[in-house]
């Protein structure tokens, strides 16, 4: 864990607004160590990616001509549990990951040129912030950029590089970070709308009790039972998460999930349902034993 100069602790993304540091490479040692650290048994992403194509990065100095191949296009990568399995310089011993949530400003290490977001869509983000993947490997830390759950934006020097997935995860793991990929990256407030947009990744149960939370009436004047985030436990969201290791029983499954906001982390146990051949999250436990779906019953406080 690498400190400022006057001695505390700061977070990247809390660098990032404050420091708006910029760099040309995506490598570097100026980020805060993963949270999958002591007793929490990380899950590593374990997918395959195939790297399609480069392009001069927008950070690249006037009159850059088109990236060399360097041996990478066409080349595969695997995010495995003992590290990435990659050409080099990607390749990796005994890797931390981490997912990370990230603004315009936060992408390819704060190195787009100013403004951030006009710079990010002439590359096709279409939508911010994104959540990336945080690799980080003795040799510095590699941020991979989520545009979709099959597409990603690496940045290496002067280079933006493309990568496709090659085969699509089914695990109970996988589920989980693509529910809160969708749910970090849009509208996380709880209503109708920021719910539907996720009920691919949710059961039938518990849509249904979701809807008729929505359904009872309630004195505008009162508090809600349900006031936050129920998916990240959290007033003010998260700003990066680690999945933990699931565990499996039969159709059912719990995968922990250790969330961070710059100050503080803390836990939430997501349970899933083998519904026909797909996990779907079906409840949440929170610290002390609450579920979503305890708040969700009428009477709940």
């Amino acid at each position: 864990m690498m400190t400022n100069g006057g001695g505390d602790v700061l977070p990247c993304a809390w660098r990032w607004r404050r420091r708006g540091v910029r760099r040309t490479l995506v490598a570097s040692f100026l980020c805060l160590a993963p949270l999958g650290v002591g007793a929490f048994d990380a899950w590593p992403p374990q997918t395959e990616w195939r790297i399609e194509r480069g392009v001069v990065a927008p950070w690249a100095p006037a009159k850059t001509r088109p990236p060399p191949d360097r041996g990478l296009t066409g080349k595969s990568l695997r995010f495995a549990a003992t590290g990435v399995e990659a050409p080099e310089p990607l390749a990796c011993a005994a890797a931390g990951y981490e997912f990370v949530l990230t603004p315009a400003p936060g992408l390819f290490q704060g190195s787009l040129p100013s403004p951030a977001g006009q710079a990010a869509r002439a590359l096709g983000i279409a939508q911010l912030p994104l959540l990336s993947l945080r690799v980080t490997c003795d040799g510095g830390i590699f941020d991979y950029h989520l545009l979709t759950s099959g597409m990603a934006l690496l940045g290496l020097d002067n280079v933006v590089w493309t990568l496709t997935r090659t085969a699509a995860a089914d695990s109970p793991e996988a589920t989980t970070v693509e529910l809160l990929r969708l749910h970090m990256t849009g509208d996380m407030a709880f209503n109708p709308a920021s719910v539907a947009r996720k009920r691919a990744y949710l059961t039938t149960g518990l849509r249904g009790a979701i809807a008729d939370y929505f359904k009872r009436p309630r004195p505008p004047d009162e508090v809600p039972p349900i006031n936050g985030d129920p998916f990240t436990d959290s007033q003010e969201y998260p700003e990066r998460f680690v999945p933990g290791r699931a565990r499996i029983d039969g159709t059912r499954a719990s995968v922990p999930i250790r969330f961070g906001d710059g100050s503080r982390d803390w836990q939430v146990e997501v349970l899933l349902l083998r519904e026909g051949s797909s996990w779907r999250v079906d409840d949440l436990r929170y610290p002390g034993g609450a579920t979503l779906r305890g708040l969700l019953q009428p009477g709940s406080s």
